[in-house]
């Protein structure tokens, strides 16, 4: 049931079928475990096929604790370092997801992201820093929603490519962003690290890109 359950987190939605030849199980076998797991809102079945249900994303919300927790001296001392705010997000039911940050306390203009709002994972450099390593049918499933899938998929190369996504003007006018993934050892990734400037410290943020993956490393480090 468990590899069931991780089949439906990786490559959902699927179909009992898809899952049957996943995990190289019966159909009806299947079938059975699947309206287990959705009675029980570890998954829900939707049009397109099974996806990840609630009680997954309670148990990711009660784990977000535990990334804080890991996470959060580690922001600060960036915050400190580079003067500017440091934001962690995580991904919740297919968003990015403010899970905490660090004021920068250097300059009197800074950004401040609120805690628990969220955006499409297409929309700033956190967002693309998360999307950029996900599996294959979950990147599809997003670009769903994008005229140009083209320039989005050559973006998320140049993320992985580089470590890290750089943005501006994407979901506030006048900031800029840097962010890094925060990966498993598996190399999946669920969370990511980034740096919020204002457009009149922009020019800085090449100078940024140093600290904030010595920083994701560390974080990726003490989470595995």
């Amino acid at each position: 049931m468990l590899k069931v359950l991780e089949t439906v987190a990786k490559d959902g939605p699927v179909s009992a079928a898809d899952i049957a030849r996943s995990c190289d199980i019966n159909r009806t076998v299947a079938h059975r475990l699947l309206m287990t797991l959705a009675q029980r809102a570890y998954i829900r079945r939707g049009e397109e096929g099974y996806t990840i249900g609630p009680a997954v994303l309670q148990l990711a919300q009660a784990s977000d604790k535990d990334l804080r927790s890991v996470a959060k001296p580690v922001m600060l001392k960036l915050a400190a370092d580079v003067g500017e705010t440091v934001v962690l997000h995580s991904i919740d039911n297919g968003e990015a997801i403010v899970v905490d940050q660090a004021l920068g306390q250097r300059h009197l203009v800074r950004v401040e992201h609120k805690p628990g709002s969220r955006h499409p994972l297409y929309q700033g450099a956190s967002g693309w820093s998360l999307l950029a390593f996900q599996n294959a049918k979950t990147i599809d499933r997003v670009l769903r929603k994008l005229q140009d899938s083209d320039a989005a998929r050559a973006r998320i190369e140049q993320t992985r490519a580089d470590g890290y996504a750089i943005s501006h003007d994407e979901l506030q006018l006048g900031v800029h962003g840097l962010a890094a993934p925060l990966l498993e050892r598996s190399g999946r990734c669920q969370a990511s690290l980034g740096i919020l400037v204002p457009s009149i410290r922009s020019d800085g943020l090449p100078s940024l890109v140093g600290p904030l993956l010595a920083a994701s490393r560390e974080i990726s480090r003490l989470l595995n």
